[in-house]
């Protein structure tokens, strides 16, 4: 009887030790959304009055976020593939690449979302569709999303059939076009010549960079709490390989990073020849706690000191923190190259708040930002109960 209790135990799904987490996430949920309404509220009553951007800075927190999940969504998306695609232990079944392509949906759908609200006539989204000017990279950027989107939506209904033949030439599809757009993003601000700090080749591989450690930080996080499928010895050790290998990429994907940032600002910064007003206000002027204490502190530095560590917690809370630092880098790239006045003597000709060359989110914005968390959550949460669902019966 013994034998046979034990035998049945061990057939069982495997219960995750990080159950309470459920109730914190809920709890989260929840607080997320009741903010995230009342700041939705405020953005359709008042449009955009309450916002700190303007004029001369018209892009603020939610563009950065949009460019946030941009990044995760490609990043997640090229290392579930690749993981499936090679074989990876932790990575190689089904279920485990169905929980990567849904991550990627649910971090650029509330991507979709903050451009949306960031226009001034959020009818006239549907317009980059039906008329297009693929001489725009923001036309070219809606299309590849939207047709991304439907490739990774072909793979997780797919990855339900047994042996399907389309399944890996679409994964390839997929991680090109993940590959593509993070890249893209760089290039989006690198197309504006007159931008002295925005055009720099360099954009685009730390946009890619990025992608890779905000996609391995962000499924670490996934996987740590979602858990093994079953507590077999060999899912439990596939398991923890997966998280480590997640914890190289992040630590990788964050190392390239500030390679290539310290390249970039000490030539701006120390050649004697040039002076940069948008570097200066970055690391020296009325942004450098972003810069300095988000991106720099507290998603580089306690990051890597983390994954130093063996608990898998907290290689987790480190994977946050570099989320929350590639946040700030993002904001890092976006506002200081607005900044700078590209006509002399503009910023003192008409005294007005919205005419200023200065940005900071205001509570509005924050609340806003917080909707989009709550989206992205809930997609999430979505995805995951039908991977279960219709997984459990396929």
């Amino acid at each position: 009887m013994t034998i046979a209790a034990s035998a049945s135990t061990k057939d069982k799904p495997f219960v995750r030790s990080a159950r309470p987490w459920q109730k914190i996430l809920w709890v989260l949920w929840l607080a997320l959304l009741i903010v995230g309404v009342y700041g939705i509220a405020q953005r359709l009553s008042h449009g955009h009055e309450q916002a700190g951007y303007g004029s001369y800075v018209p892009w603020g927190l939610w563009i950065g976020l949009y460019f946030l999940g941009v990044g995760i969504s490609g990043g997640s998306f090229v290392i579930g593939a690749l993981g499936y695609i090679l074989g990876w232990p932790g990575f190689s079944k089904p279920s485990e690449l169905r929980t990567a392509i849904i991550l990627s949906i649910a971090t650029i759908v509330p991507a979709f979302v903050g451009v949306a609200l960031d226009l001034g006539r959020m009818d006239r989204l549907i317009n980059i569709l039906i008329s297009p000017t693929f001489t725009s990279m923001m036309a070219f950027n809606a299309w590849m999303y939207n047709i991304f989107l439907v490739v990774a939506a072909l793979c997780w209904l797919l990855s339900f059939r047994e042996r399907s033949m389309w399944l890996k030439p679409l994964l390839i599809l997929g991680t090109f076009m993940s590959i593509l757009f993070p890249s893209q993003s760089g290039v989006f601000f690198e197309a504006v010549r007159t931008n002295t700090f925005w055009h720099s080749p360099i954009l685009s591989v730390l946009f890619l960079a990025s992608a890779i450690a905000l996609g391995g930080a962000a499924l670490l996080i996934v996987k740590n709490l979602v858990g093994s499928e079953s507590a077999d010895e060999k899912s439990l050790r596939e398991h923890y390989e997966s998280l480590h290998k997640l914890r190289i990429v992040t630590i990788l994907g964050i190392a390239v990073y500030a390679m290539f940032e310290f390249a970039e600002f000490s030539i701006a910064f120390w050649n004697p020849g040039t002076h940069s007003p948008s570097v200066v206000f970055l690391l020296f002027g009325d942004y450098w706690p972003v810069f300095w204490i988000l991106h720099v502190l507290v998603g580089v530095i306690l990051p890597l000191l983390l994954f130093l560590s063996s608990s898998k917690a907290l290689w987790a809370l480190g994977s946050f923190l570099s989320i929350v630092g590639f946040a700030a880098a993002r904001m890092s790239i976006l506002v200081p190259g607005q900044i700078a006045g590209q006509i002399p003597g503009l910023a003192a000709a008409f005294q007005d708040m919205r005419l200023v060359y200065n940005y900071h989110p205001t509570p509005m914005e924050y609340f806003v930002g917080c909707f989009m968390l709550a989206v992205g959550m809930t997609v999430f949460f979505v995805g995951h109960s039908l991977n279960k669902a219709i997984g459990h019966r396929a």
